[in-house]
């Protein structure tokens, strides 16, 4: 065996051999200690300027317990890329424009973050913009050697959560492959299980999400460390992929089936138990035995600088420094221009007979969308009482106050349920959304919502928030309105739909010309 591991490392150093000599011309040289240097210094501004963004994730880090790895993954990432400073300054420096379109890019989304107030897509560009300006700065050659360290800082993006309701539809199922397949009665329901004597549910904390992530991460240190064949690499990262979805599936089962053997007498404690430290160290030792069984060999640091090329040395002057700190200066010129955004006017929206009511009020009515912090609040009732018209107007987009954002409803979901989703188009207009709703007393109600901008009418969420984003960094009105129409009705749908119609077209009418007007008053 000891013969075999000197083996693989002889292959291995005489690969980074092979590879380190091929870049010429070469030339000895001193340690570049101004590199280091002004790689520091870069840090400190980046730190500086993205404070607030970086703020914001560490406390996501220190907050939940999924991303508390964060902490370590920029350290790590640091360290690994300083350890093979000698190969990095070996190499050709040259810049690259794919890096200079994925710094552009990853510019564009920290803007759009900024002035849409989504956190998660200023992380994504902080984070990601370290690697992309280490491409673009010195190129494919220097970037390759240090290609994991640099992907690696990607694992400080606190993500992945987004991936809880498949995880537990996957751990639901594998419980449930595993109970028939011992002959276990078990009927499944969505999430719910249920098994004679006791009912389960696949909860939020029982996805395995948490586990998936820390596996990854463990993972693909040891696999950098103790890999050199990318075939075993490959396979060995698709094992750490499924070993914790499938570990944590079985361990929903056995929580399951000691509750089916001991009447759920002892199924929340084992849930403690399995679930905890013992759990999760014993997949952690089957998922290292596993790689050093796979490992071919380990990694050789070279951490001593023996050769420079000698474009390092044409690359430092004033327009490659001014150069590498310009996607800097953008991030805090876009701050200035969203924290500024106050020289803007107001979005207004005419009244036109609709009543004004506070937004507490507005919660008395069953029918009212639940919409927070806007700065007007007005209803109507049309069609012989039984058609309504909502209106919920926000001067400006502001932080803690947006129009779209996840604590805003179009109807209250602990008075009503979801029937039917449909669309209903206008000529020359945008498609707007409809809901069938359903009350816990049975009664049945259609609703239509559409927003409004100075330059937008649309339906789609998601392309507000975009449009209002843009708004706000064009100087433009960032705030808009957002309106429904309700009718109850009983009976078939169909004459609802078209009493609906009537009411949508009026309500189109007013807020489009509105909208248009004080588009044309700002010059849109």
């Amino acid at each position: 065996m000891c013969g075999q591991y000197k083996k693989r490392k002889t292959y291995e150093t005489e690969r980074f051999e092979n590879v380190t000599q091929q870049d010429l011309p070469i030339s000895v040289a001193s340690p570049p200690k101004k590199w280091l240097i002004a790689t520091v210094i870069w840090l400190a501004a980046w730190a500086l300027v993205t404070q607030s963004a970086l703020v914001s994730a560490m406390s996501v880090w220190y907050i939940n317990d999924t991303y508390n790895h964060c902490f370590f993954i920029l350290p790590g990432a640091l360290y690994m890329i300083w350890q093979q400073r000698g190969a990095i300054m070996a190499q050709r420096s040259k810049m690259s424009l794919i890096g200079a379109l994925m710094v552009l890019g990853l510019l564009i989304i920290f803007a759009l973050g900024l002035a849409a107030y989504i956190n998660v897509l200023q992380h994504i560009a902080i984070f990601a913009i370290l690697p992309a300006m280490a491409l673009m700065l010195f190129g494919f050659n220097v970037v390759r050697k240090v290609a994991f360290p640099l992907a690696f800082i990607v694992f400080s993006i606190p993500i992945g959560e987004e991936l809880i309701p498949a995880f537990q539809d996957i751990t639901a199922a594998i419980s449930m492959f595993l109970l028939r397949l011992i002959d276990i009665p078990v009927y499944r329901e969505g999430l719910y299980i249920t098994i004679p004597g006791g009912h389960f549910v696949v909860a939020e904390a029982c996805s395995g999400v948490r586990f998936f992530i820390a596996c990854v991460v463990l993972a693909s240190v040891f696999a950098y460390l103790n890999f050199i064949s990318y075939w075993r690499m490959a396979a060995f990262g698709l094992f750490s992929l499924l070993l914790p979805i499938v570990a944590n599936g079985i361990r929903a089962f056995g929580i399951i089936f000691i509750g089916y053997k001991t009447d759920m007498q002892q199924a929340v404690d084992a849930d403690h138990l399995i679930y905890g430290w013992v759990f999760f160290s014993a997949v952690v030792i089957i998922l290292i035995l596993a790689g050093k069984r796979m490992s071919d060999g380990k990694r050789q640091w070279c951490d001593e600088i023996v050769t420079v090329n000698e474009s390092w040395s044409h690359r430092w002057n004033l327009s490659f420094i001014l150069l590498s700190f310009a996607p800097i200066l953008l991030m805090f010129l876009m701050q200035s221009v969203t924290k500024n955004h106050g020289g803007a006017k107001n979005f207004l929206l005419e009244e036109n007979r609709l009543r004004s009511i506070t937004e507490s009020f507005s919660r008395t009515y069953d029918w009212t969308p639940r919409f927070s912090h806007a700065d007007d609040y007005r209803v109507s009732t049309g069609l012989s009482g039984q058609g309504k018209v909502y209106q919920a107007i926000y001067h400006r987009n502001i932080q803690n106050r947006e129009m779209v954002s996840w604590e805003n409803r179009i109807y209250d979901p602990k008075l009503w349920s979801l029937e039917k989703e449909f669309t209903e188009h206008f000529e020359e207009k945008t498609a707007i959304k409809v809901h069938d709703l359903r009350s816990v007393s049975g009664k049945k109600r259609l609703v239509a919502f559409w927003y409004v901008l100075p330059n937008r009418f649309s339906s789609n969420r998601n392309l507000i928030k975009l449009q209002q984003a843009l708004n706000t960094l064009l100087l433009i009105p960032n705030g808009g309105a957002v309106v429904v129409v309700s009718l109850e009705y009983t009976g078939n749908v169909a004459p609802a739909k078209q009493k609906l119609r009537q009411l949508i077209t009026s309500a189109c009418q007013i807020t489009e010309y509105a909208a248009n007007t004080q588009a044309q008053n700002e010059g849109l």
